[in-house]
């Protein structure tokens, strides 16, 4: 138990700028997005920023997923066949929640 929450507390660094370029990947591109859709007078620069912002979260999402896959490539033993079914079942259980609660907030939004 020890050597999994030292493995895991190693890799928590990867894990945050991961989830933090997701971040920031999605806040610049949903900018540049609203830049040019809500604004007549848009201009370049200010969506250059923003898509700027996006590419800069996209290559840090992408630079800390590939780090923590080498890392936890060589720390962990392969996975059995019901422990990638659980792990399976948590990430697409994660993620019809955050789509659950990203359409609530579009719809709270919207109204």
């Amino acid at each position: 138990m020890k050597e999994r929450l030292r493995s895991e507390a190693k890799r928590l660094p990867w894990t945050l700028a991961k989830l933090v370029g997701g971040l920031i990947s999605a806040i610049g591109f949903g900018g540049a997005v609203v830049v040019l859709t809500r604004r007549p007078d848009a201009s370049w620069g200010g969506v250059l920023a923003w898509v700027l912002a996006g590419v800069i979260g996209l290559v840090l999402f992408l630079a800390s997923s590939r780090s923590l896959a080498r890392r936890t490539e060589a720390e962990e033993s392969p996975p059995t066949g019901k422990e990638r079914m659980k792990a399976s079942a948590l990430s697409w259980m994660i993620l019809l929640i955050l789509g659950a609660l990203f359409l609530v907030i579009v719809l709270i939004v919207a109204a």
